[in-house]
């Protein structure tokens, strides 16, 4: 097997903090980047575009891709599925570095067979409620759909000492964000 030359780099953080848009724009910046493929069991979002390829498929289908090993990292997100190609990412890791929009535990387990080619960024909300504010504003959702997504950013926060760089998102800011994440990315894409 071909060694893998380029590399990974990850952006994390809770639902609500920016980081779609932030890699959206990272991607912009960088052509020669390329994303992940995602695989997940939740809807498609309405008025929603993704900074990633990504297919919706059923539980079942999820549950068998995964049982057939095709996913390097996979996660419950949200009472979601979410998982990440292998073959498709290797694939494409031969000739560009990738992008990564995943969660803590992703981010974790593409730091394990990846070891040091993996460059994580956390990015942080100015404040609690500022958290809250975006989670309210993330479309129709039922309070008990708020509390768990309030749960999971809680715990994605408190991991936020597992990464290499942490960036606050300053609301209204976001260009502050990307010239500080283009300042890491520099040296290595």
């Amino acid at each position: 097997m071909k060694k893998n030359l380029y590399s990974l780099i990850v952006i994390c953080g809770p639902a609500g903090v920016g980081k779609t848009t932030v890699a959206k724009a990272i991607l912009k910046i960088y052509p020669q980047l390329r994303t992940g493929v995602t695989y997940t069991t939740r809807n498609k979002r309405q008025h929603s575009t993704e900074d990633k390829k990504i297919y919706y498929i059923s539980t079942k289908e999820f549950k068998k891709r995964r049982e057939d090993g095709e996913f390097l990292e996979w996660a419950v997100v949200h009472g979601d599925l979410y998982g990440t190609h292998k073959v498709e990412t290797e694939e494409v890791l031969h000739n560009h570095p990738v992008l990564f929009n995943i969660d803590v535990q992703g981010a974790a387990q593409m730091k394990q067979i990846y070891g040091k080619r993996v460059v994580t960024i956390f990015l942080l909300p100015e404040s609690h409620e500022q958290l809250i504010d975006h989670l309210k504003t993330r479309g129709e959702m039922t309070e008990g759909k708020f509390e768990q997504r309030l749960k999971s950013a809680e715990k994605e926060l408190a991991r936020k000492d597992e990464f290499d760089y942490q960036i606050i998102n300053v609301e209204g800011q976001i260009n502050q964000t990307i010239n500080h994440i283009h300042k890491i990315l520099d040296p290595i894409v």
